[in-house]
């Protein structure tokens, strides 16, 4: 099975500011937010205007109907107010109706006298002009500490003396119209509401659409072991298509490579240990039949070099073939109690040509996942170090079992041990350190970490004591069970 770790970082699906849900979601989100706020403005706006325009209409409809009433009779002004002309404004219970009625000179006929000893007052009557149809004209002032909306009209009446301008004043408090607002405004903000609690909603819905077939690409590959390369079958959008094309497409160069190097790796082995192995057959007839003591020691580093490039080219060999088995092969259940045992039986004459005793614990059985030649091939690389950097006549210790929920195989050995400032390197490919005289490739680490990785575990080193190296492989809790 494909890991979901690496399905996820095909199709990153979660909730991130990378995913392509979020992605849409915010988008949506901020244009709705966006059209949102331009709607609330634009409904404040019209709520302001309706009511202002609504009430402006009562309160000229009010000072058009006292000017009609202002006459001049036997040498005075006379003002029959009409009830009709408060009826109106006086539905606003809450609010309180001032006016005025004032010739040109500025005589008080009837109203609020105070209303004069406003600079303003004075001023928007010298500024209002005549007309031959009479108009109203709007201002807003504070009168008496509250703010107020204020009309003025004004009409030109016969008189002895010919005409006569008189101005009519009337003013309302804005306790309706701000309510009139308020009230305006909150129907349009539980329309905005509403409307973006069904575009979100309708988004979600579209959006779990949309991503619907990515995801169910995503399940297909996330199913398929890794040796399956066939083609994926599925309808989707025109630009599901294309993309499932291109993965196809993908999988079909990855499954050409792989037959290539499967085909190079087993060539590669002929056409190169064949060769190899007669250099060494002429070498070391050579030797046997010769007699010159500088013969002898030319061939002697001559059968030395072929026996490290024998083993060089088998390491890269079979690098190259765990590399292959783990892209194309499916991975099996091995029992690592079994393949330690088996690798340990193919070291033992290794071990005991040198004297140095191969010991092996376990305490518990321990099975894992993945492919067997690999983890033997690590298991040999390890063990096979063990008891190459071992002193002769000593011991190589090997320990399974369980700790804190992780299976642990350890490998000590009693020898000099690697300094602290050769650990970081060591599962570097073709590293050796400078103390180091024996012959080694300096790939068999760099194996054995490259397969531990493959099984989710982890190669670590620890000095033994007295002295000596431990190297500890933990296989941690779901890579592995028990029996």
């Amino acid at each position: 099975m494909m890991q979901s770790a690496e399905s996820g970082r095909l199709f990153p699906l979660h909730w991130s500011s990378k995913s392509l849900r979020f992605q849409l979601l915010a988008t949506a989100f901020t244009v709705l937010l966006a059209v949102s706020i331009v709607t609330l403005w634009a409904a404040n706006r019209y709520a302001h205007h309706t009511a202002q325009l609504s009430y402006d209409r009562s309160l000229g409809g009010a000072a058009f109907q006292i000017i009609d009433n202002v006459r001049f009779i036997n040498l005075s002004w006379v003002v029959d107010i009409p009830l009709s002309a408060f009826k109106v404004l006086a539905q606003s219970p809450r609010d309180r109706v001032f006016y005025l009625v004032v010739n040109e000179d500025r005589e008080v006929i009837t109203g609020y006298q105070d209303l004069m000893n406003s600079s303003d007052i004075t001023t928007r009557i010298e500024k209002h002009t005549n007309q031959l149809e009479p108009s109203a004209s709007f201002f807003d002032m504070d009168y008496r500490d509250e703010p107020f909306r204020f009309t003025i009209v004004s009409n030109s009446i016969n008189t002895p003396s010919g005409l006569k301008d008189v101005y009519v004043l009337v003013g309302q408090t804005l306790n309706s119209r701000q309510e009139l607002k308020e009230e305006i405004t909150f129907q349009a903000q539980n329309l905005v509401v509403l409307v973006i609690l069904t575009s979100l909603t309708l988004t979600l819905l579209s959006t779990w659409k949309i991503i619907r077939p990515i995801r169910d690409i995503n399940k297909k590959i996330a199913k398929r072991s890794n040796v399956d390369l066939t083609p994926i079958s599925h309808q989707g959008p025109q630009e599901i298509d294309h993309l499932i094309t291109t993965i196809n497409r993908f999988m079909e160069q990855l499954d050409t490579t792989l037959r290539n190097l499967k085909n190079f790796t087993s060539e590669a082995a002929h056409q190169l240990k064949t060769p190899l192995s007669g250099l060494k057959a002429q070498a070391q007839m050579a030797l046997d039949s010769t007699k010159d003591e500088e013969a002898t020691k030319h061939l002697t580093h001559v059968l030395t070099a072929c026996d490290h490039l024998d083993r060089t080219i088998t390491q890269l060999l079979n690098q190259a073939t765990i590399t292959h088995r783990h892209r194309s092969l499916a991975p099996s259940t091995i029992d690592l109690n079994e393949q330690v045992k088996s690798v340990c039986r193919d070291l033992a004459i290794n071990a005991l040509s040198r004297g140095v005793e191969l010991g092996y614990n376990e305490s518990d059985t321990v099975f894992v996942v993945g492919d067997d030649f690999a983890l033997s091939q690590m298991l040999l690389n390890l063990i096979e170090n063990a008891i190459k950097y071992s002193p002769d006549n000593s011991a190589v210790d090997i320990f399974l079992g369980v700790e804190n929920n992780a299976a642990v195989l350890r490998i000590q050995d009693h020898g000099d041990g690697i300094s602290e400032k050769d650990k970081p390197h060591v599962f570097e490919r073709f590293y050796r350190s400078p103390n180091n005289t024996s012959q080694g490739t300096g790939l068999g680490m760099a194996i054995a970490h490259d397969v531990a990785t493959n099984f989710n575990a982890s190669l670590t080193l620890e000095d033994t004591q007295p002295q000596g190296l431990t190297v500890k492989v933990t296989f941690p809790a779901g890579s592995w069970r028990r029996v």
